[in-house]
């Protein structure tokens, strides 16, 4: 955690960001959750799409002036709200494109880029504002000398972020010491994953969901309107592993063809 530290100055500007954001959304008061998802489709078109690299969270580009954002869906739910969260300060105070890497999100490397590291606690910070969390301490009557590793899964969960995310935050609002968070950041994925088990806590797990923007709306829609084949629509569907039936499109109607004894009565009408 040593290698990757902002400045006093540069984490205060973060959090000026963060509150700002927060304010012009009227949402100081609430635990965001997947409401960031909401915001971030305010802002750019997003993709949630199921990648096979687990390493990769998902990725930010721009193409022809329009901001694109994928979420990978492969992974767990709540690491997806950090990276919507984590992409929402691209698009507002950065503008870079990039890949969104699990190394770089959980700040397992280091010489991380200075944009990333902003992100990363503009995100904390969005998702977990000081003030909200201090307030869910309180009335949890948790004792802050006898925060553990059981404690910090449960924040987790009522914020909706990962694990490690909540062990930073509570050592940037000084509830833990630096001993006591990186004691708990080197706590494996396996054990985490037992305490919520034992704890009975229900995380959203991963969904592999597949939503490409408006795709479907517009591909319904030009269908409607006798643009495309119903051929065409199937392919532009499969992309979003839906088909004509799932939309409540019939199979269109076959016209029955007339045997031959019947085009031969015709014939002889």
């Amino acid at each position: 955690m040593t290698e990757n530290l902002l400045s006093h100055k540069e984490c205060l500007l973060v959090r000026e960001q963060a509150n700002g954001k927060l304010a012009f959304f009227n949402k100081q008061n609430d635990i965001l959750g997947e409401q960031v998802f909401e915001i971030l489709n305010q802002n750019c078109r997003i993709l949630f799409y199921p990648l096979e690299d687990e390493d990769v969270w998902g990725f930010f580009e721009r193409i022809h002036g329009k901001s694109f954002v994928c979420i990978n869906t492969s992974i767990d739910f709540d690491k997806q709200v950090f990276t919507a969260a984590h992409e929402l300060y691209h698009l507002w105070f950065n503008h870079e494109q990039e890949l969104i890497l699990a190394s770089e999100l959980e700040e397992r490397t280091t010489n991380i880029p200075k944009p990333e590291l902003m992100a990363n606690r503009f995100a904390a910070e969005f998702l977990v504002p000081e003030l909200l969390l201090r307030q869910e301490i309180r009335q949890r009557k948790i004792d802050e000398e006898k925060i553990d590793e059981y404690t910090v899964v449960r924040l987790a969960r009522v914020f909706l972020v990962p694990y490690r995310t909540m062990v930073k935050r509570l050592a940037e609002i000084q509830m833990i010491s630096a001993a006591q968070c990186r004691e708990f950041l080197l706590l494996p994925e396996k054990k985490v994953f037992r305490i919520r088990k034992r704890l009975g806590i229900d995380l959203i797990e991963r969904s592999n969901k597949i939503s490409l923007d408006n795709l479907i709306d517009n591909a319904l829609s030009v269908y409607e309107q006798g643009q495309i084949s119903r051929a065409k629509l199937e392919y532009l569907l499969a992309f979003a592993n839906t088909s004509p039936a799932e939309m409540g499109i019939p199979d269109e109607e076959r016209l029955d063809r007339p045997s031959d004894d019947e085009l031969d009565a015709l014939m002889e009408e």
